[in-house]
């Protein structure tokens, strides 16, 4: 896509917003992202997002160090690289018309899970395919997050967001790889990653500053009616009603 000053201003105003909800309540919002950014231009998903969200996982897994919860990470882990390598394969194999339907697809399936699903042990079963998920969903709609969110919300608020962060640091990273391994990761993305950037710095730390004003409960309520609206005129526009 052609940048221009308006498209600069739009998408990383959407990248501070998303970054402040992140911060503040733990509540992934890849689901916002998605749609928001897909109406600017499909190009931006999934490879130049996630490249620009690098600086923003990294800081905060740094800033949440101390609250990871490194036992069930190799298991999840796992499950996300096989769940990332099945998504590479279908976004080689699928038309740029199709993906507005395919990202509101996942997204509705996204905000399903996390309405549904109220509370299970983390275990192998779980850890697998709950890795599994979150890497595929989250390499094909960035909604991998709240997949995530589901398996740690028996965790403190700080272990949450910081053991989202360092997974999906790890995730972004294998991601970017398996889309440079089969020629799918280039300069463009790398350009169009870099223009979005600052709306990931400049929501990390301005978080703080808003993060006494939301209610997690309320808010997660918000940003999945959000997801939802997005991902119908997502669905809408991609079938031409």
């Amino acid at each position: 896509m052609e940048w221009t000053i308006e498209t600069f201003l739009l998408a990383n105003f959407i990248l501070i917003v998303s970054s402040i909800l992140q911060m503040a309540t733990g509540v992934s919002v890849g689901m916002i992202i998605v749609p928001f950014l897909a109406m600017i231009s499909y190009t931006l998903i999934p490879i130049p997002v996630v490249f620009a969200s690098l600086i923003f996982t990294i800081m905060m897994a740094y800033q949440g160090r101390m609250h990871i919860d490194t036992n069930n990470m190799p298991q999840i882990g796992f499950g996300m690289l096989l769940g990332i390598l099945v998504a590479v394969y279908i976004l080689k194999n699928i038309e740029l018309e199709h993906l507005g339907v395919l990202f509101g697809i996942l997204i509705l399936l996204s905000v399903f899970i996390s309405i549904k699903v109220k509370s299970f042990k983390l275990g192998r079963k779980i850890n697998y395919s709950g890795g599994f998920m979150a890497g595929f969903i989250g390499t094909l709609a960035l909604s991998g997050g709240q997949i995530l969110a589901l398996l740690f919300q028996n965790h403190s608020l700080a272990s949450i967001k910081a053991s989202l962060a360092l997974l999906y640091t790890i995730f972004s990273i294998v991601m970017l790889l398996v889309f440079y391994m089969v020629g799918e990761f280039s300069y463009t993305h790398i350009i169009s990653g870099l223009y979005m950037m600052p709306g990931f710095i400049i929501g990390f730390f301005i978080a703080p500053i808003f993060a006494k004003y939301f209610n997690p409960k309320y808010t997660k309520t918000v940003v999945l009616g959000m997801a939802t609206l997005g991902a119908l005129v997502l669905i809408v526009k991609g079938l031409g009603i």
